[in-house]
């Protein structure tokens, strides 16, 4: 029966040693486990994060060149599949120095009660929110219902003038409710590629698709070029 007095952080160590001497060895582990095994899962956590976090830090690249999640596609379209391995090597980025990251494992429809619940939504939101996504793909009315969670930049914003000049004729809005204080008409959160190559060669979306910046993109150029590329414009 277990030692209701017993406190890990008040031990006697040589009590301790003594009871342990006196057990068989499948007792005494059985022993130690049952006492002590909170201190040693932090114990093993802790090792764990460390070697975790120096590996990180030894072969991890910090930033990005760009990071785009192309959502509700089933053929494979991420990081080292044939439309990443064309991009990068148009771009001519220099990988060592910043990451290209593409991600096609993404479902949510934000038209579906707002995507509530659903993880992928959750992610996108984390990811839009610490600004590590740059661009996010999607069919063009879900697109431009997801321009509801603020997660997208407004296309009229100052930043993405040079978008605005090539591509305005294309422009995907949000219509906010008109008794939103801030109403001010349809907000621009995307660009319509729908007869850009993720349609037309690789076929990630079958009839519309449609681009959005995420709020926090600081890879606006790199955004512009992506846009460039696909649409044949580069």
């Amino acid at each position: 029966m277990r030692d209701k007095n017993l406190n890990p952080n008040k031990l006697d160590l040589a009590e301790e040693k003594k009871k342990l001497r006196e057990m068989s060895f499948s007792e005494a582990v059985q022993y130690i486990w049952m006492y002590f095994k909170i201190p040693i899962i932090a114990v093993f956590a802790v090792l764990a994060i460390g070697i975790f976090l120096t590996v990180r830090i030894a072969t991890n690249i910090p930033d990005n060149w760009l990071m785009v999640t192309f959502s509700n596609t089933t053929v494979d379209a991420g990081t080292g599949s044939p439309l990443w391995e064309a991009f990068t090597d148009a771009a001519g980025y220099d990988l060592t120095e910043k990451k290209v990251e593409f991600n096609s494992v993404s479902y949510f429809d934000y038209l579906q009660n707002q995507a509530r619940g659903n993880a992928y939504y959750n992610a996108f939101v984390t990811l839009a929110d610490v600004g590590e996504l740059d661009a996010i793909t999607m069919e063009v009315d879900s697109l431009a219902a997801l321009g509801q969670s603020g997660r997208l930049m407004d296309l009229n914003d100052p930043r993405c003038a040079a978008i605005k000049e090539k591509y305005a004729d294309r422009f995907v809005y949000y219509t906010p409710p008109e008794d939103d204080e801030d109403f001010d008409g349809p907000i621009p959160v995307g660009i319509d590629i729908s007869d850009s190559i993720l349609v037309t060669e690789y076929h990630l979306y079958q009839d519309s698709c449609a681009i959005g910046i995420g709020a926090h993109s600081e890879n606006l150029e790199e955004v512009e070029y992506f846009i460039d590329f696909v649409l044949g414009d580069g």
